[in-house]
């Protein structure tokens, strides 16, 4: 299993966090292939001695690809992807941090000898172990199959990235990872969660714009109807789901401060700016996949790790209603 993995992450003004990041990188020793980091057009200057304090064995793996624009995640982790050789790709945010090495051994173990599943999602946990309070892959204890995952804490096959076409450029980011894993169950492959304490993710608030976030929550839901839903569904959904979107920025006032409708002007303008291109991108999705989708955000079939893979779980009970909360 030696040197698989290409650890993948993307920076720009959190370089401190950055560095504890590539420094707990030395926790994997022989499973750690390569490391690329997108230097992401920073404002703030980069030294070139400033990875002196990571260790020679995750340096000498150290790869800088820098961009002169900022970035967004969608289109910086694609950029590294191809560039990226090992069989296995780790997404870790630039705060995020590896704690231990077993969890993710038995991610890659699983992924090398189940054909079925194409990725493994991990918790986010803080740096003691525990539990972060935020939102998780799957709320249970054992290992199951789950609906997504989260780039701070993910490993994913690289040949299954790359026949799924990685990820959806024109969602940016927000629910791009959901967008990126309902078309890996369409494909066939599954998503895992391992309950592994192996990964910390302990979100910066250096170069994070809430209001930004807020408007791509709520625009990206539209977006992914437009990319995966059948037309007879798209057509149901798509009312209740801009009255969902306006609903959501006109309570999300931590983010936007009360000053919502200004952020609801924007996505709609997006919306008319992109629905070409979304349009010309659009691949719906078959109709399992959308109700196994949404059943596994609510239940979490047990996986035995040291058995081979069961076929991944069916659903058929899913009312057209609760397509629109996707």
């Amino acid at each position: 299993m030696a040197r698989e993995i290409s650890a993948l992450i993307i920076c720009g003004d959190r370089l401190d966090e950055v560095t504890r990041c590539l420094q707990s990188l030395a926790k994997l020793g022989d499973l750690l292939h390569e490391v690329l980091l997108l230097k992401n057009a920073p404002k703030i200057f980069w030294r070139d001695n400033c990875f002196d304090s990571v260790p020679s064995s995750v340096r000498t793996r150290l790869r800088i690809i820098s961009s002169d624009r900022q970035l967004f995640p969608t289109t910086g982790r694609n950029l590294l992807a191809a560039q990226a050789t090992g069989s296995m790709y780790l997404f870790l945010d630039d705060d995020s941090l590896v704690l231990e090495r077993a969890g993710i051994e038995q991610g890659l173990h699983i992924l090398k000898s189940n054909s079925t599943i194409g990725s493994i999602a991990y918790p986010q946990s803080a740096e003691d172990g525990k539990l972060a309070p935020y939102m998780q892959p799957a709320p249970v204890e054992h290992p199951c199959f789950t609906c997504g995952f989260m780039t701070c804490a993910a490993l994913v096959r690289s040949d299954v990235y790359h026949q799924i076409g990685g990820f959806q450029e024109l969602i940016q980011m927000a629910h791009e990872e959901n967008e990126f894993c309902k078309r890996q169950w369409d494909a066939g492959f599954s998503v895992l969660y391992l309950p592994e304490r192996c990964i910390c993710h302990n979100p910066s608030p250096t170069a994070r714009n809430s209001r930004q976030r807020a408007k791509l929550n709520a625009r990206n839901i539209w977006y992914q109807a437009v990319l995966h839903e059948p037309l007879w569904l798209l057509a149901l959904t798509f009312g209740p789901r801009l009255l969902q979107g306006a609903r959501y920025l006109r309570q999300a006032n931590d983010w936007t401060d009360g000053d919502w409708q200004p952020l609801l002007r924007e996505a709609l303008s997006d919306l008319c700016r992109d629905l070409p291109a979304l349009w010309k991108a659009r691949r719906p999705l078959k109709l399992r996949t959308i109700r196994r989708w949404q059943q596994l955000k609510k239940h979490f079939p047990p996986f035995q790790v040291n058995a081979p893979a069961p076929e991944a779980p069916s659903y058929n009970t899913t009312p057209i209603a609760e397509y629109a909360h996707c």
